[in-house]
């Protein structure tokens, strides 16, 4: 419960109005977006990815909490491997702000080459073919200058890199392996699909400050062109 403060903590200091979370989990006692839900004043909706809360006692899912009213609008099962315990998905939600709709998306993707690269394709395709306009982020388990990265970067904007330059670091996994040391990866973005200039980014980044992840969270501050 301690982690959860630390990222209510950081939702606050950011004042965020949507959510895009992976690795949601749930067990007989508690549900983590419920929680974060009630303690935030935010709706939400959740999907199963892997275990089962009513069978084993434990799950982990996708979930999208926002401040402004949400419509689910489906899940999308990601083609990977055959293993049970391993799926991944993909979760949207029409989230209707003040300033339009606008469709979020949260999702986790393979660490596998091949699988990840099929899995983005198949995700463009799925949200391209229902909206004009989405915002995107999750865990997309590979890195910039991959192919999946490059193919998404071609047809949608990365808020993160739109503001920042090339050689600034946007590192958003970190981790310590012996006689290597600390290795970094940007595994985690945050996308805009639009068809039309309507939304404007003003300012993106990542924070790291708080231990309640392994990953940095992705911030992004949207606003409508004038």
């Amino acid at each position: 419960m301690e982690r959860l403060q630390q990222f209510i903590q950081l939702v606050h200091e950011h004042r965020a109005d949507i959510l895009l979370l992976q690795e949601v989990w749930q067990t007989h006692r508690h549900r983590v977006h419920e929680i974060l839900a009630e303690r935030l004043g935010m709706n939400a909706i959740y999907a199963r990815t892997n275990g089962d809360r009513l069978h084993i006692g434990f799950e982990e899912g996708l979930a999208i909490l926002s401040r402004h009213p949400l419509r689910h609008q489906g899940q999308k099962i990601l083609r990977s491997s055959l293993h049970p315990f391993a799926r991944r998905q993909a979760l949207a939600a029409l989230v209707e702000t003040p300033c339009g709709n606008l469709l979020a998306v949260s999702t986790h993707l393979s660490i596998n080459p091949w699988r990840n690269r099929r899995q983005v394709q198949e995700l463009v395709e799925w949200i391209e073919n229902q909206t004009t306009s989405a915002v995107v982020g999750g865990d997309f388990n590979t890195a910039e200058n991959s192919s999946p990265i490059k193919l998404l970067k071609s047809r949608w904007l990365d808020t993160l890199r739109h503001i920042h330059p090339p050689e600034c670091d946007l590192s958003t996994h970190r981790i310590s392996i012996p006689l290597l040391g600390e290795l970094r990866h940007r595994l985690d973005y945050l996308f805009i699909y639009q068809t039309e200039k309507i939304w404007q980014i003003v300012n993106a980044g990542n924070d790291g400050r708080y231990p309640f992840s392994d990953h940095a969270a992705v911030w992004t501050q949207l606003a409508i062109r004038g």
